[in-house]
């Protein structure tokens, strides 16, 4: 019985009490009685009936500690976190000053400099608490796996996950996603995605199915837009990747080729988490089966790569070790978007920093937030369009 229930019960009574005043022997049992009832002690009891009989009832009343972040932080808070893609706590901690100023640049920014300085000083838990709250409305789907192992995988060595720490930037992951609803059948549109595991830059691009030939031209593609040059791919066993087609172009190219061991997806960690933060996180579980629909994909997934690795911060994890049958992870402190881990590494020449930066400057992330809902938009219009046609055949 909590507190509320006890005042309720007490109330209920307090005429009874107040009756019973002058009869000592009565007062006293009904004392008693109500001190088991409510599991209180008996001088509480008293207490209790005194303050119901001089409260104001037209008196607010307030318990407890005075709310700090109150609803208009709320606000301010699921402004900026939806202008970054609903993104995690930890990412978004580090960012919210600079997504504030291009609020402030655009005269968008509706809320006063209390409201602002307490949401910069906010601290990650009051953060991941209030992102929890935002994130509990909105559901998340799973997607199912479209990868079939194949058979001239044993060319390609295998790299496990423990050999991906100290390589400069250069060494991609790679993996396919397929936009084909809740049934894996037909021709339907695919993301190829491509993630570099030093800085965390992540492309991607879409295509018609998931053909041998078509992927390798995705993947010419993919390694144009790098702002530096690749070294190695590292795809998983699909055979969109491990054939023919994709290995003599590699070796052409001067790529060196590894894989991931079959059903160990941690060996392809990072563009597995992309898969989900980038592709699906755009382009949602629907089914994309027009091959009219492919431009539009592929501008939607070019203007979200922008935003992800130019404004978009990521916490990397920075050990993992097991402890008994528990394993202990430990993430950076601070989340850093792939443009300023480029921009930090020394690997990286200066020729292609300078190369970055001028990129950079002509970017605005509210722009392309903009842009990218607008081409959801188109994205959508075009699939109702394709549902009537279908149906009036």
């Amino acid at each position: 019985m909590d507190m509320a229930t006890k005042h309720t019960v007490a109330q209920e009574h307090l005429k009874e009490w107040l009756a019973c005043k002058d009869d000592k022997e009565k007062r006293g049992e009904m004392t008693r009685r109500l001190s088991r009832s409510l599991n209180l002690h008996e001088k509480s009891v008293g207490r209790t009936m005194k303050r119901l009989q001089t409260k104001d009832p037209c008196a607010v009343e307030k318990r407890g500690r005075s709310t700090y972040y109150t609803k208009d932080v709320d606000a301010a808070l699921s402004k900026v976190w939806d202008a970054m893609d609903n993104t995690c706590a930890e990412n978004m901690r580090s960012a919210i000053n600079e997504m504030v100023g291009f609020f402030v640049q655009e005269k968008s920014w509706d809320f006063n400099d209390d409201v602002t300085g307490k949401l910069n000083a906010m601290s990650l838990a009051t953060l991941k608490r209030r992102v929890a709250s935002f994130r509990k409305k909105r559901g998340l789907g799973r997607g199912r796996s479209a990868t079939v192992s194949s058979p001239l995988k044993g060319m390609i060595p295998i790299r496990k996950s423990h050999t991906w720490a100290g390589l400069p930037p250069g060494y991609a992951q790679m993996d396919s996603v397929v936009h084909c609803g809740d049934m894996l059948t037909g021709d339907v549109v695919y993301s190829v995605g491509c993630v570099d595991f030093a800085t965390y830059w992540s492309e991607y691009e879409a295509q018609w199915n998931k053909g041998q030939i078509v992927t390798c031209e995705s993947l010419k593609l993919l390694r144009g837009r790098f702002p530096f040059p690749l070294i190695e791919l590292h795809p998983d066993t699909g055979n969109e990747f491990i054939n023919y087609h994709v290995h003599a172009w590699a070796t052409a190219e001067g790529l060196a080729m590894t894989r991931s061991e079959p059903d160990k997806k941690n060996d392809n960690m990072c563009i597995e988490e992309r898969n989900n933060s980038i592709a699906r996180k755009h382009l949602g579980y629907v089914r994309l089966d027009e091959i009219l629909l492919v431009p539009i994909v592929q501008e939607i997934l070019r203007v979200a790569c922008l935003l992800h690795n130019h404004f978009r911060p990521v916490r990397r994890m920075v050990s993992k070790v097991r402890v008994g049958s528990q394993w202990k992870r430990t993430f950076e402190k601070e989340a850093k978007a792939p443009y300023l881990r480029v921009l930090e590494h020394e690997k990286v020449s200066k020729k292609h920093k300078a190369a970055l930066r001028a990129e950079h400057e002509k970017l605005n992330p509210l722009v392309l937030k903009r842009e990218l809902d607008i081409l959801k938009e188109k994205l959508g219009k075009a699939l109702s369009e394709v549902t009537k046609k279908r149906a009036a055949r």
